[in-house]
């Protein structure tokens, strides 16, 4: 036997002399660690380390045995490995993730010779010759080159638990060994292609070779059928737009969820950064993960859900809703899908900066706690992304010269995932949203004093469970969310003397100060089975508890200067009548004369000054404030909602041209409307006041429910066009977090209810007809065309305050909306390089129907039918994007945006004539970038992954969005701005579509 102090150190040098061989060139001892030090200091202690421990395990080896047993039998080839005396069954490639180890086994794996009969399990456990093993290669679909770093996954295929996993190597390699005899399969799976999944058979004392041949497809956007490349969904009913990594990614600055929403057909904005759907306004639901996100805040205008940078892909649907779409409005769903996690340690840090003046940083991190795939450590993996980002311009301002606009955002999002078994996957989410922002103003006010600013903040935590089951069912989903949202907004009590005119709102100062708090309860789950292998089935349900607070007080001033210069007319003029007639008086009733001298004199010759502090009940100086607890307001609502969901996919005949997708669902909400009698103790006190009704002020409740029918089919016309229909009934709960405002006397009360009471919001009920038909033009061609009527009986809207980004809670009394929208897709080759582009157009009529009054909200009169219904909404807005993607590693895509101008509500005796609609918009927008290729970034490792410029309003566009509208101000749009960029990636490079873009020139081009 060999002592272990005289064999350790030899040893180590065998296995140094192994490690230099593996280098491109020969180096001794010495250079090997300067190489390691300098190029890799991590990866020379972990090789360096990894020796040291394989040296001892080898002494201690040597020490129990000089041959090895049968179980350890190795070829002549496998001996001749120049590491004796290593023990033979650690002496091989540890490619399988249950056996992985770091160091020299890792470098063996990557760098030494392919063997099919040599493979480590673990330390502990030699190579069993009554197992078998199992060899591949992973390729593109077109086998013209490899793929690198795809994820394997090996599963029994009766037994679950028994699962192995491990990544291709850079040759797309992978290899398991000590695999028990029997059927199993191969799932592979890499970023930017589609999951392949295969079986195989193991026999003992055998090695099974397989072809593993992935297609290089965007994963959201595309199907594969029958192996070919499909841009259409023929199973889906809904109008879906779909948007990959790249297009999130790449459209515009990368950072805004708006604009990538607004470049889908049926949605357009307005001018306050808000959405509007098929002429409805704040009707996006937002899921993230399968996970229905609160609407609460939903008029919150400044802050988003989720950027950007932390999603993998998103689906806009505008039409052909599913039994399982509700709790939230549903004018569009957002599907949003959070990027992955990487079971290795992976960094992705960047930064913008740009003029006028603007900067962001965003990153991305996931990994494995623990690379030991043994460890239970490995089983937990979180994943972390976010952006931070400053403005000096953050929202449309209300006209063309302002001062202010500066803007800060907080949007991080981080979930934490634990493999409890193969078939329990346990998740925590969180997700932070803040922005802080300087409200825009024009300069004068600026220079008087006045300083507005506003918080918004949507945060939520989300514990989600999933089970696979073995029998009976198929998977399990359960949800818990607590939502915190809320909504701050602040102005300093200075007098406005240039506050902007807005439509039918009084011309008064406001300095308001307001608050919205929202907390959010939610469980939400689903079950689904497949039956008789042509229905999927799928029941879910939806609970929500929202207690919700409001308030508001402002200070009002009077800005108006006409108003105070006629009050002192009239003043004068009174005051002179009442001098004449005492001079008339003076010689026959002297008495008389002094005393309508006397009260001549007891006149205000100023009485409405400029500036002063009004009422805002009555609009005069005299009167009651809304001021301390007038404006609070406490609400709260309890949502259960139930559906059932049928898919039915036939599997034979020419019936598998058909699916049908019909469900119902059942919503029951229960709505509390705090009271108001703060507000009614002011009016009462009001000078002029005439009686009213005090039952509107009382505690008000509204219990609501209704079964929604979803009916929906598509049917492939030819193996390359799809035509779809659907049927939908609408319900949404009503939101009860409005703000209470003064309610101004100057007008009569109707049955004794003031306009601008606060009424009861009503829950919003409608239909809608969808109907699209869908074509593939070739392998990258795709068009959809969707028509559709939607009828609502209460439409849920918003109207400003005051011209301040603070919007309140309303329903009007009725909307039908109808209109053509189209959408053409140019998708890349299956490379991922070349063209790539699309063209959505939206056109559509919106009219409010009905009384044109506000049903909820606040009292709003007269409610007799209109004779004429009012356009409600643009009725234009086409969206065209080209882009091109380059082998030499560059990208750019260009985009513009036009939109019909809404109508000009501005008070034409105060400014005058006017056209009646606002200018047509045209906003170009370029970004381009480059990512540094790989050969050059190991050459020099500081160079940044990938550069990138964003210019926004090329065209340096300042025109009217919106002008005198009382539903959303005064807006103007924002000058140019220029973005550049560039990012560090540490770990594995997640944004290379292929390992070698050179090489992939010889893939056929389709």
């Amino acid at each position: 036997m060999i002592a272990p102090d005289s064999f350790a150190v030899p040893n180590l040098m065998n296995t140094l002399d192994h490690l230099a061989s593996l280098m491109p060139q020969k180096a001794d001892h010495q250079s090997l660690l300067q190489l390691m030090a300098v190029k890799r200091p991590y990866l020379a202690l972990t090789l360096l380390s990894t020796a040291l421990s394989l040296s001892l395990t080898a002494t201690s080896a040597q020490a129990q045995t000089a041959a090895p047993t049968p179980d350890q039998s190795l070829t002549p080839a496998a001996s001749a490995l120049p590491l004796t005396p290593i023990r033979p069954e650690i002496a091989a490639a540890p490619t399988q993730r249950e056996s992985k180890k770091p160091g020299l086994a890792r470098a063996l794996a990557q760098n030494g010779p392919a063997r099919a009969d040599i493979n480590i399990k673990s330390l502990n456990q030699p190579q069993s010759i009554n197992a078998g093993s199992i060899s591949g290669q992973v390729t593109s679909l077109d086998g013209t080159r490899t793929v690198p770093g795809a994820d394997v996954v090996l599963t029994h295929n009766t037994q679950d638990h028994k699962r192995f996993e491990t990544e291709s190597d850079e040759k797309g390699n992978f290899h398991f060994n000590n695999i028990e005899p029997g059927g199993w399969t191969i799932t592979t799976s890499a970023k930017e292609m589609l999951s392949h999944s295969q079986t195989t058979q193991v026999v003992a004392g055998e090695t099974t070779n397989v072809a593993v041949k992935l297609d290089d497809i965007e994963p959201v956007d595309v199907l594969r059928i029958t192996g070919k490349r499909s841009l259409i969904h023929p199973e889906n009913i809904t109008s879906r737009t779909n948007l990959d990594h790249r297009f999130v990614q790449e459209y515009r600055s990368g950072n805004d969820l708006r604009q990538l929403i607004e470049s889908t057909p049926g949605v357009m904005n307005d001018s306050y950064g808000n959405v509007i759907t098929r002429g409805e306004h704040n009707a996006v639901n937002y899921v993230i993960d399968d996970v229905i996100i609160p609407e609460a805040a939903g008029v919150l205008q400044q802050t988003q859900p989720i950027s950007p940078r932390s999603l993998q892909s998103a689906q806009i649907d505008i039409g052909g809703y599913e039994a399982q779409d509700g709790g939230g409005p549903l004018g569009a769903v957002a599907r949003l899908k959070t990027l992955p996690i990487v079971s290795k340690p992976n960094f992705t840090i960047g930064q913008q900066v740009g003029g006028p003046l603007a900067g962001s940083i965003y990153y991305n991190s996931s990994g494995a706690f623990s690379q030991n795939p043994t460890d239970k450590l490995n089983r937990l993996r979180f994943q972390s992304s976010g952006l931070f980002q400053g403005s000096s311009l953050r929202i449309a301002p209300p006209n063309k010269y302002f001062s202010g606009n500066g803007g800060a955002d907080i949007n991080a999002y981080a979930r934490l995932e634990y493999q409890l078994t193969n078939r329990d996957l346990l998740k925590l989410s969180a997700s932070i949203n803040q922005t802080f922002l300087d409200v825009p103003i024009n300069r004068l006010s600026r220079q008087a004093g006045v300083r507005q600013s506003q918080r918004d903040r949507q945060n939520f935590f989300i514990l989600s469970y999933k089970h696979k089951f073995e029998k009976l069912f198929d998977e399990l989903n359960l949800h818990i969310l607590n939502g915190f949202y809320g909504e701050t907004f602040r102005s300093n009590n200075n007098f406005d003397p240039d506050p902007v005119l807005n439509a039918d709102q009084p011309i008064v100062s406001i300095a308001a100060r307001a608050n919205r708090s929202n907390y959010i309860f939610s469980a939400q789950g689903d079950i689904n089975k497949k039956v008789f292998k042509t229905h999927d089935v799928k029941a879910g349900f939806l609970t929500e508890l929202r207690p919700v607070k409001t308030s508001f007080n402002a200070t009002y001033y009077n800005p108006d200067i006409s108003a105070t210069a006629t009050a002192q007319q009239d003043a004068a003029t009174q005051v002179a009548d009442l001098q004449a007639q005492a001079q008339a008086l003076a010689e026959t009733d002297p008495e008389g004369a002094q005393a309508l001298l006397a009260q001549a004199q007891t006149i205000n010759l100023n009485p409405f000054p400029y500036g002063a502090v009004l009422s805002p009940f009555s609009l005069q100086p005299q009167g009651p404030m809304m001021n301390s607890q007038v404006g609070k307001y406490t609400g709260f609502r309890y949502l259960q909602s139930a559906f059932l969901q049928d898919r039915w996919k036939p599997q034979k005949g020419q019936w598998k041209r058909l699916t049908l997708d019909n469900g119902v669902r059942f919503d029951l909400q229960h709505s509390v409307f705090g009271n108001a009698l703060g507000i009614a103790t002011q009016l009462a006190q009001t000078p002029g006041v005439e009686p009213f009704s005090i039952k509107p002020f009382e505690t008000q409740r509204i219990t609501s429910a209704q079964v929604s029918g979803r009916f929906g089919a598509s049917v492939v016309l030819t193996k390359n066009t799809v035509l779809r229909g659907s049927f939908s009934q609408i319900f949404t709960p009503t939101p009860v977090d409005y703000f209470l405002t003064p309610i101004a006397v100057t007008n009569a009360p109707v049955n004794g209810i003031y306009p601008g009471t606060p009424r009861p919001l009503q829950p919003t009920r409608g239909r809608m007809v969808d109907v699209s038909l869908e074509q593939q033009i070739g392998s990258r061609f795709a068009t959809r065309t969707n028509i559709f009527y939607k009828n609502l009986r209460n439409f849920g809207d918003s109207g400003v305050i005051g011209n301040l980004p603070i919007y309140n809670r309303l329903t009007n009394s009725a909307q039908e909306a109808y209109g053509v929208e189209t959408r053409m897709d140019l998708k890349p080759r299956r490379d991922g390089y070349g063209f790539n582009g699309f063209l959505s157009n939206t056109v559509q009529v919106a009219y409010l129907r009905g009384t044109h009054g506000v049903s909820g909200g606040f009292y709003d009169f007269p409610e007799a039918p209109l004779p004429k219904y009012p356009d409600h909404d643009r009725r234009y807005q086409g969206v065209v994007g080209l882009g091109y993607r380059s082998r030499q590693n560059w990208w750019v895509l260009a985009d513009a945006q036009v939109l019909t101008g809404l109508q000009n509500q501005l008070d034409k005796f105060l400014v005058g004539q006017h056209s009646g609609r606002t200018p047509t918009l045209t906003l170009v927008s370029l970004s381009g970038g480059y990512q540094t290729p790989q050969e050059l970034r190991k050459k020099h490792p500081w160079l940044p992954t990938s550069f990138d410029c964003r210019i926004e309003n090329l065209l340096n566009q300042r025109l009217p969005t919106n002008l005198g509208s009382p539903f959303q101000g005064s807006r103007y749009t924002l000058p140019i701005r220029v973005l550049a960029g560039f990012n560090w990636t540490l770990g594995k490079d997640m944004t290379k579509l292929v390992s070698n873009p050179q090489t992939a020139k010889k893939a056929v081009s389709i």
